[in-house]
């Protein structure tokens, strides 16, 4: 992401997609309800293995 303030002081975000955003998105909804149980439970690590 980068971000940027207009003149009258609102910060924009311009983001892209990763190369591979639909094979995460898959990724993502498969370990999802495994992912909540384990942050619920305390281990509060990111999931985010591409940065």
């Amino acid at each position: 992401s980068v971000y940027v303030t207009d003149p009258n002081g609102l910060i924009l975000e311009f983001t892209r997609d990763h190369p591979e955003a639909d094979k995460i998105a898959r990724e993502r909804r498969a370990d999802a309800h495994q992912s909540l149980k384990r942050w619920l439970a305390g281990d509060h690590t990111s999931n985010n293995t591409y940065r």
